[in-house]
């Protein structure tokens, strides 16, 4: 807990002595990030950032408005919160709102956190950037690899004038590799990722041989666009999951009527064996204790042996959905606060298959292991569109027949659920740069899948 000097408890005070008839919550936050980049085999940018905020949200008349400083001085913090409530003065009523949570159970319960990896600093994630480098140089020699390495530490405080004060930190690394031959033509390129919230788990060395011995040996050739039965690789699988849960499970679009699963509540989605939790305790996934709204953290079923669950809520949403807060919710500024609550630690139960039987039991299909670009086309019924990239291979007579020029899709998530045959055994771990949204689930082989276009590379 900050000392009684510090900005967090400034922050609590004026929160609590705000007038009567007013309420309010404030975040603050600390982030430290050292992000590595590399390319062209070499370390090209390395950048330390290190930031404290104050996300200060007040309620007068059900009218609710946030305002953000990273001005922690006495007069910073008395500016931010009168600017919240002069913002709030002017906000569209919120006619459901019945307040913010209190400091009733459940409690926060301890989660998985690394001291070491809050401390790796600089020198250390360059250490692991090189690493990758080198195992990867040495299974590709001559090739191009380019990525990054980001590994950091978050936490905050949360407080609120129904007497809630919970904190919570979380450490996270994640890292990604490309291994091209820009040369080749058409250029043929690999890629692996993972994430951990200790970094000592990250296997660099690993990493550099996944994304050198996905790169295609031989020309890519052309495939006809069409459906296809598709063998996903995690960072493939894990790319639908995060648009599934903002398009399925997010509170705000099961609010303004786009949730793709909006009328499917309890009805089957998916085969029996796809069970899909949202579990921020996880030692599995990246954890944190509570939300940006300090109510304690869950294991909250999605895909239940296939069935449909309920969206993500907090306590804006939650009222007009008519649930409580769910410890879904994210930091209510801009830009973060319009996608609403939403799941953040997604795990996908694995099967019992290996990846070589996953491509056994295709007669005729592809294999993707990542997808670029990805767009939503028709959120309703969760339709993207993106392409293929780094690593696209044909599958014939159940084997891999060679390296395939990337495709573009246009697909339902729903489609690609509901088709799900078979699910690998092995789970990775995948997330956004700085761990906002993570994913750890297996491959999976779904039955079809669309692709719409043809590419030249």
């Amino acid at each position: 807990m900050p000392s009684s000097s510090g900005p967090g408890d400034r922050v609590a005070a004026a929160v609590r002595n705000l007038p009567v008839g007013v309420s309010a919550d404030a975040r603050v936050v600390r982030e430290v990030w050292t992000t590595i980049r590399f390319a062209n085999g070499r370390i090209t940018q390395p950048h330390f950032e290190s930031a404290l905020r104050v996300s200060f949200r007040t309620a007068e008349d059900q009218r609710i408005a946030t305002a953000t400083t990273a001005d922690l001085t006495p007069e910073g913090v008395a500016a931010v919160a009168a600017t919240s409530r002069a913002l709030a003065r002017v906000a569209p009523r919120e006619a459901k709102f019945r307040g913010f949570p209190t400091d009733s159970a459940p409690r926060p319960a301890k989660v998985a956190f690394s001291r070491a990896t809050s401390a790796l600093g600089p020198e250390g994630a360059t250490r692991i950037a090189e690493r990758i480098l080198a195992a990867a140089a040495a299974a590709a020699p001559g090739a191009r690899i380019a990525g990054a390495v980001n590994v950091g530490t978050e936490s905050w405080r949360v407080v609120n004038s129904e007497g809630l004060d919970r904190s919570t930190a979380s450490s996270v690394a994640q890292a990604s590799v490309l291994v091209d031959r820009p040369e080749k033509e058409p250029p043929v390129s690999g890629w692996a990722e993972a994430a951990h919230w200790d970094a000592a788990r990250i296997d660099a060395d690993g990493l550099g041989r996944e994304a050198a011995e996905r790169m295609a040996r031989s020309a890519p050739v052309a495939v006809r666009p069409g459906a296809y039965r598709v063998v996903l690789r995690g960072p493939a699988v894990s790319e639908l999951l995060q648009f599934l849960s903002v398009l399925g499970f997010g509170g705000l679009a099961e609010d303004q009527g786009y949730s793709c699963l909006r009328r499917q509540r309890g009805r089957r989605i998916a085969p029996s064996a796809v069970r899909l939790v949202d579990d921020p305790r996880s030692r599995e996934g990246l954890p944190c204790a509570i939300d940006y709204e300090g109510v304690a953290t869950r294991a909250t079923p999605l895909i239940d042996r296939g069935i449909a669950g309920l969206p993500a809520t907090d306590s804006i949403l939650g009222p007009r959905l008519g649930r409580r807060p769910s410890g879904h919710a994210l930091p209510p500024e801009s830009p973060v606060g319009e996608v609403g609550p939403i799941p953040t630690h997604l795990l996908l139960a694995p099967g019992d298959a290996s990846e070589q039987e996953l491509v056994r039991s295709t007669k005729r299909g592809l294999l993707v292991t990542r997808f670029h670009y990805v767009r939503t086309v028709d959120p309703g019924r969760a339709i993207l569109t993106g392409m293929t990239r780094d690593g696209t291979y044909r599958i014939e007579r159940g084997e891999i027949a060679g390296p395939a020029r990337n495709l573009r899709f246009t697909e339902s998530i729903l489609a690609a659920l509901k088709g799900i045959e078979l699910l690998g055994r092995t789970r990775s771990r995948h997330a956004s740069e700085r761990g906002g949204i993570a994913a750890t689930c297996p491959a999976v082989l779904t039955r079809s899948f669309r692709f719409t276009s043809a590419t030249l590379f």
